[in-house]
């Protein structure tokens, strides 16, 4: 359903290399990460309790490389929507030709996204295909936000060395964490619709809703989801909260003592989307609407709320289990977590 070249060519025509790609601010900067994720990986362990098998295999990339890398990963997180698809025109009529204009259309829409996206990213672990147990750090974004907002080299790359590790520790460390995330999403994909009349029946039926009952601040997507759907959806919302809450969690937790300009870095990035993991990220191209940023701003407060009332084994209790986790009102409302699950 989609050419993977043609993937890879886009992605790689649309990742800008940037003024830096070339500098002499970027020599070294493998050694200095592999340094860095050496030192990072026991202060992790001893704040989280997370220790994966192996150790974290640092590696710089370009913007080019950041997308071309992340092609097999999108098309193995789209498959179960994609093998849908494929089914359903599998036995169309169609022009000479056109399955292979449609592959290299739909490759060509991906691999812009992915170069739009390599623009930003500055860290990256890949909890689809773990890649060896390497993570990411694209170099030309790093030194560009450095240079930028005039943060300390060391303290930023630290800070972020730790952010990514943390999605690691969570995914490597807790066995049943990545087959649940991928069942959600497989739920979420295989349910929606490749129909376009059954989506205008359900646009047409939200339309009239709102027309009859006044104004609805509902964005539209939500309104076309069916129960079902949308019982998947609040509950992938909830476990993206909790990942990405909990790694700007332990992130600041471990830079208090360590990092002098951690609140001055803090204060300049958050609400800017740039330490918003590449996986929030491609979630939201994929399921096609925005999992909210307030849900992981409300992500870490649910784990600020944890902390202080159940210290680090609270924290912990969230990945004992599936059951453990918090569902989307009790990331809102900790409390309600803390009654059922804190030990």
């Amino acid at each position: 359903m989609v050419d993977e070249a043609v993937a890879s060519r886009f992605a790689a025509m649309f990742a800008q290399p940037g003024s830096l790609e070339q500098s002499y601010l970027l020599d070294g900067l493998q050694e200095n990460f592999e340094a860095l994720v050496v030192e990072a990986e026991p202060l992790i362990a001893e704040e989280s309790g997370f220790i994966p098998s192996q150790p974290a295999v640092a590696r710089v990339l370009s913007r080019k490389d950041w997308a071309s890398s992340n092609v097999t990963s999108m098309l193995e997180l789209m498959s179960p929507l994609l093998n849908k698809v494929q089914k359903r025109i599998a036995n169309a009529p169609m022009l000479p030709g056109a399955k292979f204009a449609y592959k290299a259309a739909l490759g060509a829409q991906l691999g812009t996204v992915l170069g739009f996206l390599s623009q930003r990213v500055l860290g990256q672990y890949d909890v689809l295909m773990a890649h060896q147990n390497q993570v990411w750090f694209v170099g030309t974004n790093i030194v560009m936000t450095e240079r930028r907002f005039g943060f300390l080299p060391r303290d930023f790359r630290l800070w972020i060395v730790l952010h990514e590790l943390t999605h690691r520790g969570q995914f490597e460390a807790n066995t049943w964490v990545r087959p649940h995330f991928l069942s959600l999403v497989n739920r979420m994909l295989e349910s929606m619709d490749v129909d376009a009349k059954a989506l205008a029946d359900r646009m047409i039926s939200s339309f009239k809703t709102v027309a009859k009952n006044g104004d609805d601040p509902t964005p539209l997507v939500f309104r076309v989801l069916d129960e079902q759907q949308l019982e998947v959806f609040n509950t992938l919302q909830a476990f993206m909260s909790v990942i990405e809450g909990h790694g700007n969690f332990v992130m600041d937790r471990i830079a208090e003592g360590r990092i002098p300009s951690q609140p001055r870095m803090s204060e300049a990035l958050r609400g800017s989307g740039t330490l918003g993991s590449p996986l929030a990220r491609l979630m939201a191209k994929v399921l096609g609407f925005e999992l909210k940023k307030a849900q992981y701003v409300q992500g870490q407060l649910f784990f600020d709320t944890v902390y202080a009332r159940a210290g680090s084994p609270g924290v912990r209790a969230v990945f004992q289990s599936v059951e453990a986790l918090p569902t989307l009102k009790e990331v809102k409302a900790p409390e309600m977590w803390l009654s059922r699950v804190a030990p």
